[in-house]
């Protein structure tokens, strides 16, 4: 019997190496499928993980893009209302010359009017005076022409002596009295 139980452990103990070979072979196995999987996930993650980059990167130039378009709007903007501004600076610059000049010129008609108006009421002034001189010098000569022949008539130096004495009398008078 004793050969039995050992032919049985002998057979007991190839089926437990048997089967020992069999769970290592398996368990390698189950490990390369794990390893795989883990390949495949790793890979997968890495992939996804490109992807997402990409999609990221694309993103952010996208933003850089309308970021600078943005700017340059703005800066459009900017040099639009700075040549709308020095455009209308320069019309109404323009306009004011204009005006000034306008202005000058119709200040000199102006005066170069009243300078002529001027001249011709001097002119006419000297003139009236003339004529009011000749006017005056003309009396003046038959002033003296009526006072002659009055003095002819009337002896004018006897009526003076006579209006002389009569006023030295009166003063004389006078001083008496006072």
């Amino acid at each position: 019997m004793a050969t039995k139980k050992t032919s049985a452990a002998k057979t007991s103990t190839a089926k437990v190496k048997k089967a020992s070979a069999k769970a290592k072979v398996e368990m390698k196995e189950a490990v390369d499928a794990v390893e795989d999987v883990v390949d495949a996930v790793e890979d997968a993650v890495e992939t996804a993980a490109e992807g997402v980059l990409a999609k990221v990167n694309a993103n952010v130039q996208k933003a850089q893009h309308v970021a600078k378009q943005v700017w340059f709007a703005g800066l459009g903007a900017a040099g639009k209302t700075y040549e709308e501004v020095v455009g209308r600076y320069n019309a109404l610059g323009d306009e004011l010359q204009s005006r000034y000049t306008k202005l000058n010129n119709d200040g000199q008609d102006l005066v170069e009017d009243l300078v002529a108006r001027g001249e011709k009421v001097q002119d006419q002034a000297e003139a009236r005076l003339k004529e009011g001189r000749s006017t005056v010098e003309d009396k003046i000569e038959e002033a003296k022409g009526k006072l002659v022949g009055l003095s002819a008539k009337v002896d004018i130096p006897a009526r003076l002596q006579d209006l002389s004495a009569k006023l030295d009398s009166l003063s004389k008078d006078l001083k008496k009295s006072a």
